[in-house]
């Protein structure tokens, strides 16, 4: 795997917001359109060096057969490869991924990877998407809710690791800190919390309180990319992100098929509602780039829950396993002086959109000083996670600004 590290890089990164209170409202395709636009007008890559079109899974809001083929259509492309990447949220970043393998296949000079979600402004999310992730046949019938599902796995990570509601917290209060500076974040007219805030917060599913989880992003946003080999990356960008390590895991769909699973990574010794897939995406990461947690100066995360969030800090190697509720409430995600973690205000306070890219685009932007909202000094490498489903599917993906090896 240590073949593709740094073999391929980021080119350009766009995106394209639409909000709920827009007069003229626009639907997924047009802001994904108005992202791939941009992207082209940007490097100068035109519609005729496109070979190859990665999108993320079919937005709720747009479902059409073949969505990454009505793209083609609108674009007026015609790629040798299109097709979409379906793994929940982890697609998103999974979209990159099938790039590399086709550059380093030298089969194409160009990738175009294509995410974009604007469900909150035309249907209902809170009533839709517990039938997304709930089993057909024998959770969805008792009307779960999202949090609900979630909330087996929260309760179980509290019991085996003496998790407390306090450390759970924190961590919504360090992503608020971010999100007062970002202008888009969701919650950012709502002003700082407090840990007593969150606690006093109403109970939607124990053990998550309002405040423990995601509110919606109050519209849609599309993220593009364009992915090219390095060698000749700089002849359409002078400021690449090179693509040091990536890696997948997708281990169920349903909560409960996670228990029948035996004997493959991470349930080596059995089912867990703990462990995930995104420790053996991060491993995969780490390998192919060469450096380890401890070279990160950036970390985005998809986890839409506090306990969430204090669990991919363990999995993802930045604390020992157990250790995430202390490592935060030691000031280990501290806005001042800790790990910069979910700079645009994460999910907590950012707002939860599915599809992201746009988290790969805030710390590409950090990284060449483009931040929109707080600066983080001296970005030399980054760590981004995609997740989706109910802890089911993870991505992550290492980006540097020079070569890691």
């Amino acid at each position: 795997m240590t073949k593709l590290a740094n073999n391929c890089a980021i080119a350009g990164i766009t995106r394209a917001i639409g909000l709920r209170s827009d007069q003229d409202k626009k639907t997924p395709l047009q802001l994904v359109v108005e992202a791939c636009s941009q992207l082209m007008r940007q490097t100068g890559v035109g519609r005729n060096r496109i070979g190859a079109l990665f999108t993320g899974r079919m937005p709720r809001s747009y479902m059409t057969l073949q969505y990454s083929q009505s793209l083609v259509n609108e674009l007026k492309i015609a790629p040798m490869f299109s097709t979409e990447v379906t793994s929940h949220g982890g697609g998103a970043l999974g979209t990159i991924e099938l790039a590399v393998l086709a550059l380093n296949a030298g089969l194409i000079d160009y990738a175009l990877c294509v995410t974009g979600e604007a469900s909150p402004i035309w249907i209902d999310m809170i009533g839709g998407s517990a039938n997304w992730e709930a089993d057909l046949q024998f959770e969805a019938p008792y009307g779960p809710t999202t949090p609900a599902l979630y909330a087996q796995s929260a309760c179980r990570y509290m019991h085996e690791c003496g998790i407390t509601a306090e450390q759970m917290a924190r961590v919504a209060v360090e992503n608020r800190r971010w999100a007062l500076h970002h202008p888009y974040a969701a919650m950012r007219a709502k002003g700082p919390i407090s840990v007593a805030d969150v606690l006093n917060s109403p109970m939607i599913a124990s053990p998550l309180r309002l405040l423990d989880c995601a509110p919606w992003f109050p519209g849609g946003i599309a993220s593009a990319a364009l992915i090219t080999r390095a060698e000749i990356a700089r002849d359409v960008c002078a400021e690449p992100a090179y693509i040091a390590g990536f890696g997948q895991s997708n281990t169920h769909e349903w909560v409960g098929e996670r228990m029948g699973t035996w004997g493959v990574g991470p349930f080596e010794q059995g089912p867990s509602m703990v462990r995930t897939g995104a420790r053996i995406a991060a491993a995969q990461a780490y390998a192919m780039a060469g450096v380890g947690a401890r070279d990160i100066d950036i970390v985005e995360t998809s986890v839409p829950f506090t306990y969430a969030n204090l669990l991919m800090l363990e999995e993802l190697g930045f604390c020992a396993e157990g250790e995430g509720g202390r490592f935060v409430e030691a000031g280990g995600v501290d806005f001042d002086g800790g790990l910069p973690f979910n700079t645009t205000g994460g999910y907590l306070s950012f707002g939860q959109s599915g599809q992201g890219l746009y988290l790969l685009k805030e710390i590409v932007d950090q990284m060449w000083h483009h931040a929109e909202g707080y600066p983080v000094a001296n970005v030399e490498t980054g760590l981004v996670h995609g997740h989706g489903g109910p802890l089911a599917c993870h991505s992550v993906m290492i980006v540097s600004k020079q070569p890691t090896c």
